[in-house]
Formats: structure tokens, sequence, C-alpha cells
């Protein structure tokens, strides 16, 4: 009989659920700090159907590199797929107009990045509906869980719908975003005294 028990825990083990003396399954492991960026780091993605179609944004790769990207003539969408392969990745950000901007530096990208790897979508806040026709706005981060697999995790949404991140450790890399989609006009601060929710802030 403990055999047997031993045995059906070893499969549900396998399988990445909780059981059997509990433990994290593969869904909630943090990405371990050792982990390297794959080929892309960072993005901020911008999507409205409202006024004609518009899909565009940035994107930070692997080796510190920022692009911007403008999918808008070819209506393509990053899914709501939590999981991608980097091919699929590429497909997306690289399908039409991709321009490099400039080298990040590296001094201030390395500690962003290993701070950030216990950023979790299960650490996100409450999504709530605030502005209407203003299309919605993506901070995201991609962390490798395994061969050829990236996880898309979410920094920050605002536009249509607003969701934060209830990880503290995400603070310092929205607002890292935030200043490169103010400077690279994917998002625009339209009222000095106002918060911007509606404008991708």
């Amino acid at each position: 009989m403990r055999a047997a028990i031993l045995a059906v825990c070893l499969v549900v083990s396998g399988l990445g659920l909780m059981g059997c003396g509990g433990g994290q399954s593969v869904e909630t492991q943090p990405v371990p700090q050792s982990v390297q960026p794959g080929k892309y780091m960072f993005a901020v993605t911008f999507d409205n159907y409202a006024w004609g179609q518009q899909h565009r944004g940035l994107v930070i790769k692997g080796n510190g590199d920022l692009y911007t990207f403008d999918l808008s003539e070819t209506g393509a969408t990053l899914t709501d797929n939590e999981l991608f392969d980097e091919t699929a990745l590429t497909r997306y950000f690289e399908a039409a107009k991709f321009e490099f901007v400039q080298a990040l530096s590296k001094e201030e990208l390395d500690p962003l990045w290993r701070n950030s790897l216990t950023i979790s979508n299960n650490t996100l806040g409450e999504r709530a509906s605030i502005c209407r026709d203003a299309g919605g706005y993506q901070y995201l981060m991609f962390q490798p869980v395994g061969p050829e697999q990236i996880k898309k995790v979410q920094i920050y949404q605002t536009g249509d719908f607003r969701q934060e991140q209830l990880n503290p450790t995400a603070a310092p890399l929205k607002a890292y975003l935030m200043k490169l989609a103010l400077e690279q006009k994917i998002a625009w601060k339209l009222d000095p005294n106002g918060n911007n929710w509606c404008s991708g802030m």
C-alpha cells in the first residue's frame, strides 16, 4: 500500500501539481536569479481597435538593445498565452517595422533583470475598468522557464483596463519601462496633474 501511495505522489509531483506533502507547483516557483535573459527581456505593447488598428510598442532584447516595432498594418497582436517559444515572439515583434533605437546601459538593466525574477502573474492585483476606447498598454517581462520556453509576466497594464503588480520588486522595472515608453512615444503624459492612466501611464 505504501508503495502504491508513493507511486501516486511521484506522478502528481511530476505533473507539477500540489499534493502529498505540499510544496510549490511549477507555476508558482520563482525563477532562479542565475537565469540569464533569452532573446527578449522586456517590452511595452499598445493595442487599440477604437480609432483604426494600432499595434506598436518597444522591446528590449536580451543583449540590452532597444527596438521599436509597429504591426498596425499587419493586425498582429500578442496573444494572451502565458507561455511562448522564442520563435513565436520573434514572429510577433519582428513581423513588420522593427527598428533599432539604442543600446541600453547594462549597469541599469542587470539589476532590474535579477530583482524582477521573483515577479509572477500570481501576484497581480484586481483588474479594473478605467477608460473607454483608450486601448490597452502592457508592460511585460519575459522569463525563461525551460528549454526554449518563455513565460510572459505582466508588470503593469493600463488603458481600458488597469492592473498593478502587488510584488513591490516590480516598481523599479515599471518606472524604467514607463520612462522608455514616454521617450519612444508609446505612452503619453497628457495631463501634468493627472494620473494619465488612459494614455499609458
